[in-house]
């Protein structure tokens, strides 16, 4: 009779420090799922104060499944926005009821996203890294930031947008550290669920495989084939709003038809313009604009737009200990970013990286389409440290 191999056990010191590690974890994402349940808590759970995005998202929801039309105006079929977030209000809304308990039911749902997002979050560090310390760092960054809070508690896109953002890089970059061609299939498919609540994600479509590209350009097929089979999930998610959109508008609509968010960031005074009303006219707006005043609008388009987003005083309604984790997150993460982007490692990430966040100064900049970009520097921010600590650790040892 054949004997089943025995594995062998772990050392009682490195099962111990694991057992340590995983209560760590789960310490920060049940301590996450806490305050954002506080905070909600804190502004009324049956809060009725709805801004207009969340009153639009709640009427469209409830009209699909009332009306069995996909339409955001309620003026009939429209693409104004993509499907992700509308399609996940009405499974919430068809499993626990359109009513002031079933909202409340919906935003639970977003507050552990976000503890999922905690989670990922170090998850992401650990597998990039493979440093424990740098992925808890990271996610401790994420779940002590209380704008956080703020947005995860409504019912707009943030919370399922940053949980499945996250879930993507992670699976992504799975599917990189193995040979199991499913895994692209599956991280192509999370990608288009992303995009379709969120469409800026797809600016990094042609960056993710750039890596495999250089490292593989004398064998074609071994950046093929996982390409191809990230592509095939990306298009099967996407297909069926792509066939909804030519069969009931009868015109192609690949992503959404909203174009109001980029016309709004233009300039910081929008007197005297008018709104395109489509994508080529506020590109053609946009480079009218620069050729008025090159350096407003460049300055304007970069520097000014990062200064609203990430650097304006976010922290006014939080302690002082928060505005600084904020600070922490944004400074020291952007310095590890570039670090990152002149390593041999981690060049691909962060070229991604930057690419992603060029492209928010398309459009209007608010401090809520920074936080994004906040567990990316996070974990920046935690290779940044855990790289200076070990610097000063073999400097030591060899004094």
């Amino acid at each position: 009779m054949n004997k089943l191999p025995i594995t062998p056990s772990l050392p009682r010191g490195d099962s111990t420090r694991r057992l340590l590690q995983a209560c760590a974890i789960l310490f920060m994402c049940l301590l996450s799922f806490a305050l954002v349940v506080l905070y909600m808590k804190r502004h009324g759970f049956y809060s009725t104060d709805y801004s207009p995005d969340e009153g639009h998202y709640i009427a469209m929801a409830k009209r699909i499944l009332s009306e069995h039309v996909y339409s955001y105006w309620g003026e009939g079929p429209d693409a104004y926005v993509s499907y992700g977030y509308p399609l996940f209000l009405v499974l919430g809304m068809a499993v626990f009821g359109s009513d002031l308990d079933g909202l409340l039911c919906i935003k639970l749902v977003q507050c552990a996203m976000l503890a999922g997002t905690v989670l990922l979050t170090y998850l992401l560090g650990k597998m990039l890294t493979g440093k424990f310390s740098v992925g808890f760092i990271a996610c401790t960054l994420i779940a002590l930031n209380p704008v956080y809070y703020t947005y995860c508690t409504r019912l707009l896109t943030e919370g399922p947008y940053f949980f499945f953002m996250m879930l993507f890089f992670v699976s992504f970059l799975w599917a990189n550290q193995g040979e199991k061609p499913w895994r692209y299939v599956l991280s192509g498919g999370l990608f288009a669920l992303t995009v379709m609540i969120r469409p800026l994600l797809v600016i990094i479509l042609p960056f993710l495989f750039l890596p495999s590209l250089v490292e593989n350009w004398r064998q074609k097929q071994k950046f093929l084939t996982p390409f191809l089979l990230f592509l095939a999930g990306f298009v099967v998610l996407c297909l069926p709003w792509w066939i909804r959109n030519l069969v009931t508008l009868h015109k192609v609509v690949i992503l959404a038809t909203q174009t109001n968010p980029i016309y709004a960031g233009l300039a910081p005074d929008l007197t005297g313009l008018e709104d395109p009303g489509s994508f080529l006219g506020n590109l053609k707006l946009m480079f009218q604009l620069l050729l008025k005043d090159p350096l407003g609008m460049v300055y304007w388009m970069t520097f000014g737009k990062f200064y609203i987003m990430f650097m304006q005083d976010v922290g006014s309604n939080f302690t002082a200990l928060f505005t600084i984790i904020w600070n922490v997150t944004v400074y020291l993460g952007i310095f590890g970013a570039l670090r990152a982007l002149f390593s041999r490692r981690y060049w691909g990430a962060s070229l991604t990286f930057f690419v992603y966040l060029a492209a928010s100064f398309l459009f209007i900049p608010v401090n809520r389409y920074a936080l994004q970009y906040m567990p990316m520097l996070a974990i920046f921010t935690g290779h940044l440290l855990v790289s200076a600590f070990s610097y000063q650790e073999e400097t030591r040892r060899l004094l």
